[in-house]
């Protein structure tokens, strides 16, 4: 379970063109499921979830 981590899931994308004005470059999006609708000071917006390269969850599948 230890090596089970986003940096090495077939799911997580840390290329996309919306990262690169990121500080931190220890983020990914999960692309595992459809993207996901959030609020932020009463404005919505869409978007799959920002993961941390050290996150896991219960539906890794390793990168080959």
């Amino acid at each position: 379970m230890i090596g089970h981590r986003c940096h090495r899931c077939l799911w997580f994308d840390n290329q996309h063109k919306t990262l690169d004005e990121l500080e931190n470059k220890d983020l990914g999006y999960c692309r595992k499921h459809k993207p996901v609708v959030f609020a932020n000071k009463g404005k919505y917006y869409g978007g799959w979830p920002l993961v941390d390269i050290n996150d896991f969850c219960g539906e890794f599948r390793e990168d080959k």
